[in-house]
């Protein structure tokens, strides 16, 4: 029966008493935990599931415990909603499965057509070398989203295919409260699930975040011709509008327009408000005099930035930073680089755009330093590649989907006005079965996926851009504004004696950790107790200096499985190592175990830190598990240095 039977003024009590009962009868009060037995059944069931989670498997169509919840939506006007639910076949499979949207309406007769409302079937790729995320199990995580249309119906017996649904809000649509249905008919047998929606009384504007991704148009027409499907020219322009315009439908912009910039239809790309971000071409291709005419003519030089010289470490670099700079601000151009603030580009970056997952650690970018670099009138985005991993937030494949929802608090703490993104279509030849990536990771570099491996044209979602559109939109509206809390380092005083502490990290094996100093007090002795180490594992000793927001600088002392040692040196400006440091490292396999012992000169630290025997240190353990390499800190998640403790010797 579809809602909207009761879309008349006089019949809006019957439509309250029949949606109440409806709602009564398919919801629940409070979130239920199903577990997996739960899916052998004799008939096949319907369940509504709490959108925050991703549901994994443990084999094909064998689900792991999830949580069930009723489908309640709230959102601003102009903005998406999703929900899932999962199908599941009791001891006959499912042959044929047809879902329809009845669409939504309120008790004053308006409504949200089903047009609004798309539904996809969440394909599983089976990950056999986990990240290195919070779960360390090999198992089946769902990702790419196949249109209903183009998606299996069969389910086979006793087993669970997941569904996503999107729900686009309307612009104009009046705020309060909506009801709505899916109808479902699995081999001639029906049900129905209910949904509800409460339209906000705001509107989501054209976005102002700077979300911007690789999209390597030449790349990816490379990937279809190497899986046999080959554009003439005029057939890639459409492609290439296809991807482009797609991603705009997630409020992310790729980094170049999809046509020429001789092209009558740049102009209505540049105008178009949903475009925030145009990557100009590099300065010295025949291109960039257009671009800059291009822009200047419509009025949107404002939207370009600049964008060629990546991560800049060395003098060379720096040297070329500096020097182009000021011919791009001459034109109007910002200059985006992917670094920190610091002191080798000082005054020569418009656009800053640090790595999350740097040497030093996510809580270690400087909120002082990117607040000064605003109130100076330069901008602050983010970007994140293979790191970081856990415990930090991740876009990576295999991490659960408050993974991508955590990003929202950094956003807000360090104040990023935008993000750059390696690639979104970095796929291999078989993207729906095997999305491993780069550094042992999954998933990095992809958010969408080619439509033509199901029969489609085009572009498809994956369940993590759909979180990553949600928190957008969240970011937009002002709803990511939750605090970070830093805990104030505690200060341990390290004597003559032994003291130990347990490395600890889910799924993986403890091992323990003794520190001491010598009895001359020159050197701070750390054993680490590990299980038998694999070929590739170390443990190191990081140190770092008390006033890290005047000395931006982290140390590690290094002890590999093959008995190689080495000191490492991180600022802002780079990594380096430093010689005839004076530091002593053994190895030896003790039983089933192995022993590295350390010994850390104070004098190095005094001489390069100039902080004497008082300084933030920790240590850590580099190992894999399940193929996840994985790194364990003692006392500060993910290697931040403002949460070690502080050392004094005594």
């Amino acid at each position: 029966m579809s809602l909207f039977f009761f879309r008349t003024a006089h019949a809006s009590s019957f439509f309250v008493a029949g949606l109440l009962s409806l709602l009564l009868s398919m919801s629940m009060s409070m979130s239920i935990l199903v577990p997996a037995h739960a899916q052998n059944f004799a008939a096949w069931k319907l369940i509504p599931v709490a959108p925050s989670q991703k549901i994994t498997a443990r084999a094909p169509g064998v689900l792991e415990a999830f949580r069930a919840a009723p489908i309640q939506l709230r959102a601003a006007r102009g903005e998406f909603a999703f929900f899932q639910f999962v199908v599941s076949a009791g001891d006959v499979s499912i042959e044929n499965l047809e879902i329809k949207s009845s669409g939504l309406a309120s008790i004053r007769a308006d409504s949200i057509p089903r047009q609004n409302v798309t539904i996809y079937r969440e394909n599983y790729v089976f990950v056999a070398q986990p990240s290195g995320n919070r779960d360390l199990t090999p198992k089946w995580w769902p990702d790419a989203l196949i249109p209903l249309g183009l998606a299996p119906q069969k389910i086979a017996a006793r087993q669970s295919a997941t569904f996503c649904a999107t729900l686009q809000v309307p612009r104009d649509a009046a705020p309060g409260a909506y009801y709505g249905e899916l109808d479902f008919l699995c081999d001639g047998q029906p049900r129905r699930l209910a949904l509800s929606l409460e339209v906000e009384n705001r509107t989501l504007d054209a976005p102002k975040f700077r979300a911007t991704v690789a999209l390597y148009y030449e790349v990816l027409r490379d990937w279809y011709r190497k899986n046999g499907q080959v554009f003439s020219d005029v057939e890639w322009k459409v492609q290439k509008k296809r991807f482009y315009d797609f991603l705009l439908e997630y409020r992310i912009n790729a980094y170049d327009l999809p046509v020429a910039w001789d092209d009558p239809e740049i102009e209505t790309y540049l105008r178009d408000p949903r475009v925030h971000s145009v990557r100009t071409p590099p300065l010295e291709s025949p291109d960039f005099a257009l671009a800059l005419q291009k822009m200047k003519a419509t009025g949107t030089l404002s939207k370009a930035f600049y964008y060629r010289i990546d991560e800049p470490q060395t003098p060379a670099q720096f040297a070329l930073v500096r020097d182009i700079t000021p011919q791009l601000r001459a034109l109007g151009i910002k200059h985006l680089v992917t670094a920190h603030p610091n002191q080798a580009l000082q005054n020569a970056v418009d656009i800053w755009c640090p790595n999350l997952g740097d040497f030093f650690g996510i809580h270690h970018l400087s909120a002082p330093a990117l607040q000064r670099e605003r109130q100076a009138g330069r901008e602050t985005w983010f970007y994140t590649m293979v790191e970081p991993r856990f415990p930090a937030p991740t876009w990576l494949l295999d991490d659960d989907a408050n993974s991508v929802s955590a990003f929202g608090p950094l956003i807000s703490r360090f104040g990023f006005g935008g993000f750059v993104y390696s690639m979104c279509h970095g796929w291999g030849p078989k993207p729906l079965e095997n999305l491993q990536s780069f550094e042992g990771t999954n998933g990095d570099g992809t958010l969408l996926y080619p439509a033509e491996i199901v029969g489609g044209i085009g572009p498809m979602p994956s369940l993590r851009l759909l979180l990553l559109r949600d928190l957008i939109e969240d970011v937009e509206l002002g709803r990511a504004r939750e605090k970070i809390a830093s805990s104030a380092p505690v200060s341990i005083a390290v004597s003559t004696k032994n003291q130990s502490v347990t490395l600890r990290r889910e799924g993986a094996p403890e091992t323990r950790v003794s520190y001491r100093l010598d009895a001359a007090k020159e050197n701070l002795i750390v054993g680490f107790g590990v299980p038998k180490s694999q070929n590739g594992d170390y443990v190191a000793v990081e140190m770092a200096p008390l006033d890290l927001e005047k000395r931006a600088e982290k140390w590690r002392f290094v002890a590999t499985r093959k008995g190689n040692l080495a000191v490492e040196k991180r600022t802002r400006e780079g990594r380096s190592r430093i010689e005839n440091s004076g530091f002593v490292g053994t190895v030896r396999d003790v039983g089933a175990g192995t022993h590295f012992e350390l010994r850390v000169p104070l004098a190095v630290v005094e001489t390069e830190m100039g902080t004497g025997k008082k300084f933030r240190f920790d240590f850590l353990w580099r190992t894999s598990v399940s193929g996840a390499k994985i790194t364990v800190h003692a006392f500060s998640p993910g290697g931040d240095p403002a949460l070690m403790p502080v050392f004094r010797a005594k």
